[in-house]
């Protein structure tokens, strides 16, 4: 959930990872330092930029293609998997035909040949420039995006009978886990919807602001055991004032296999969660998941029965 708005991002620090060889990086810190609102830090290579990227919070990544143990690829990789919301920018000689990519997915990624006669000149704007866009996206979406809100239109949530019954399941989840917080919620496309909740008190939340848009994305239950050390989230205003330490979602995915919303578990303490638990979690997500059906299943028939 979390990528900052335009307004944050000015808020915040804007720590750029630079990443080259040792002969190179000290010139591209150099650029980034001399726009004004950027500030650097330093790896030589994959390894030392992955470290970075677990140890510290930044917003955006500018890296070389050729590394001593692999390339600019493996580094949005790594930014893929350890900070998705953070834009990169490949700074390299290496032609883009050259270059798959494929492997970008869902990155935000922007290219600058480096043998541009002001190509250093123009690389703190360029990555000014990427920050704020990946801002304005505010989010990461999937790629089916409009098939998946197209599938959770079909349920009539106003109009089904399923309140006390995701109620009384919200009890038995926080029951069954002796969690602080559970939650059923929809993921519509602007904000998620909370069906039921129990331990606090929620309707919604904006999609830049829950952690659910990033455990959609992903197949098996996603777990966060202290958000203080994610970089995802550590930054999140909504989340520290809600005094979120822990979280643990899983999916709830319609016959067509889209993705429209999350049972979720949240604690106010470190807590982690073994694979029977995770499973057990992904079985109340399938329960909530089958509640809608039958419900969705009786509406429709009793509309067939009117209209005969």
């Amino acid at each position: 959930m979390s990528k900052a708005t335009s307004e944050e991002t000015t808020d915040l620090s804007r720590t750029v990872l630079c990443v080259d060889d040792d002969e190179r990086i000290g010139a591209v810190a150099e650029a980034i330092d001399t726009e004004g609102t950027l500030s650097a830090v330093e790896a030589t290579s994959v390894e030392g930029a992955t470290q970075r990227l677990r140890e510290e919070s930044v917003v955006c990544v500018v890296t070389s293609y050729e590394l001593s143990d692999g390339t600019g690829m493996d580094v949005i990789r790594a930014v893929r998997e350890h900070a998705p919301q953070v834009p990169s920018v490949l700074f390299t000689d290496r032609p883009p035909q050259d270059i798959d990519t494929d492997s970008f997915e869902e990155t935000i990624v922007e290219y600058l040949n480096r043998d541009l006669p002001d190509a250093h000149d123009r690389l703190g704007f360029i990555t000014n420039d990427v920050i704020e866009h990946s801002a304005q996206v505010g989010f990461l979406r999937p790629d089916d995006e409009e098939e998946r809100l197209a599938t959770l239109a079909e349920y009539d949530i106003d109009e089904l009978p399923i309140e006390e019954s995701f109620e009384r399941l919200t009890d038995l989840i926080a029951s069954h886990f002796d969690a602080g917080v559970a939650f059923i919620g929809l993921i519509e496309k602007d904000e998620e919807s909370f069906l039921a909740c129990h331990g606090a008190d929620l309707d919604s939340l904006t999609r830049e602001d829950t952690i659910c848009t990033h455990s959609m994305l992903q197949e098996d239950v996603m777990v966060i055991e202290d958000i203080a050390d994610d970089n995802r989230f550590n930054k999140n205003e909504q989340l520290e004032n809600l005094g979120i330490v822990s979280y643990a979602g899983a999916n709830m995915t319609a016959p067509n296999g889209q993705v429209i919303g999350q049972v979720c578990l949240i604690d106010f303490e470190r807590r982690s969660y073994d694979a029977e638990e995770r499973a057990e979690l992904q079985d109340f997500a399938e329960t909530a998941m089958e509640i809608l059906d039958l419900r969705q299943s009786l509406r429709a028939a009793r509309g067939e029965e009117v209209a005969q």
